[in-house]
């Protein structure tokens, strides 16, 4: 399974989310994070001695009794007597530690800023790669809690068993979800080529919860796909993601598509939840000239710019690009620079708000630490974060026109390059990824 997109998972929260990244550096710009537990479940120790002792009154809490940083002492009081007067088996020392880490990063209250455990690390290197062994379909983590299916891939598993986009997942060969991010229940579904796995599923139209046995499969990410439109007359593209092997894919199939000689071109950036900020500048210089694509601040004002140059193949044809509330992180980026130099008419729904960058790094245990490090903004300056981009021409689709395969953006998007018809004038209100 697959924690982003549209057309797909990898946020999280594909709600996460992607790079998506290079074990040790990488920068990550990245809808999805993953789920942060809430209470600290493990403490420091130093020598592994179990100690009673008994339950002495709290000092007065005054900001002179309140060091800087962790208080190893109080935590390894704590783990004492948790260990002495508990009753029940005392987790292993590395259950104890994730569950310390993750409380602490969660103490931050970035849902950006994440410590992934060794085992859902490994998934984000999978993800990256473009392929892994699994059912081939892409999970959201929705808002209130529960993990979505948001798209099932053309002759996957997944598509094969009778999994639909909108499907909540209930429990995972048995194993309850509630409460787990879309990294922890990707981790539950994956498995080797040639083995199943039940998934309990909630259908809006079906009164309870169901079971669904799927064999998994290798999946090969489709990141690009493209075909024309318009009776012929525009080239379409949709990007899945902006991993490692986006800007190269998108490049051919670019090419093909232009030797058709189309009078428009259609960019896609739906449910499309980001990725990595190189791939993300790689893309833009396919359609932009030269020119500041990005503005990176951190917390002390320091300024980063990164350029486009003159070199895209597709810098010059008319162009609309489609974004909705899935739209995030990398994809808003893009967004916003093709917006700014009005390159472009960007058409459908306000995107994510995803405007933090994240450094990936490996910690010592194989798990990762993921600290948000920066905030960008776009070439004029403008913050997307807990923002969006705003279309120039809100178009909303619905669950209704999903449901029966209408189009409403991507027909607007087709009748303002052809017949240069502007989409009727709605309002601009905060989309959420659809259902």
């Amino acid at each position: 399974m697959h924690t982003h997109e549209r057309t797909s998972i990898s946020s999280i929260l594909k709600t996460a989310l992607l790079g998506l990244l290079g074990l040790t550096v990488g920068v990550l710009i990245f809808v999805a994070g993953l789920g942060l537990g809430v209470a600290i479940s493990g403490g420091f120790e130093q020598n592994g001695t179990s100690i009673v002792e008994p339950l002495a009154p709290p000092a007065a809490d005054t900001e002179q009794n309140r060091p800087s940083g962790v208080d190893t002492a109080l935590m390894n009081d704590v783990l004492r007597r948790l260990r002495s007067q508990w009753y029940g088996d005392m987790p292993s020392s590395d259950k104890l530690t994730d569950g310390a880490l993750r409380g602490m990063v969660a103490s931050l209250g970035d849902p950006f800023t994440a410590y992934i455990e060794p085992r859902y690390a490994k998934i984000l290197e999978e993800d990256a790669s473009g392929t892994f062994e699994g059912i081939g379909a892409t999970l959201r983590q929705i808002s209130g809690g529960g993990v979505q299916i948001v798209r099932t891939f053309e002759g996957a598993p997944a598509q094969k068993g009778g999994v639909l986009p909108g499907d909540m997942i209930e429990a995972v060969n048995g194993t309850p979800v509630n409460g787990l991010s879309t990294y922890e229940v990707a981790a539950l579904v994956r498995g080797p080529k040639g083995t199943t796995v039940t998934l309990t599923l909630r259908r809006a139209d079906i009164p309870k919860p169901f079971d669904i046995t799927v064999v998994r499969d290798r999946i090969n990410i489709p990141l690009v796909t493209g075909k024309m439109v318009g009776n012929g007359q525009i080239a379409y593209v949709s990007l899945f993601d902006f991993s490692a092997q986006a800007s190269a894919q998108l490049t051919n199939q670019l090419r093909e598509l232009l030797k058709q000689n189309p009078k428009g071109l259609i960019l896609d950036l739906r449910d499309n939840p980001g990725g990595l900020l190189s791939q993300a500048l790689e893309v833009g210089d396919l359609f932009l000239k030269d020119g500041v694509f990005i503005i990176q601040r951190d917390s002390k004002g320091n300024e980063e710019r990164k350029s486009t140059t003159n070199r895209g193949i597709a810098q010059d044809i008319p162009m609309v690009v489609l974004v909705n509330g899935a739209s995030a992180s990398a994809a808003e980026v893009l967004a916003g620079a093709i917006q700014d130099y009005e390159r472009a008419k960007v058409i459908g729904e306000q995107t994510f708000g995803k405007g933090s960058v994240q450094l990936p790094q490996t910690l010592s245990n194989g798990g990762q630490l993921r600290i948000t490090i920066q905030r960008w903004y776009t070439p004029k300056n403008r913050a997307i974060h807990e923002v969006g981009i705003k279309p120039d021409y809100a178009v909303p689709m619905s669950v209704e026109d999903e449901a029966k395969g209408r189009d409403p953006q991507l027909d607007a998007a087709v009748d303002y390059l052809l017949l240069g018809k502007e989409p009727a004038p709605t309002p601009f209100p905060t989309v959420s990824p659809r259902p």
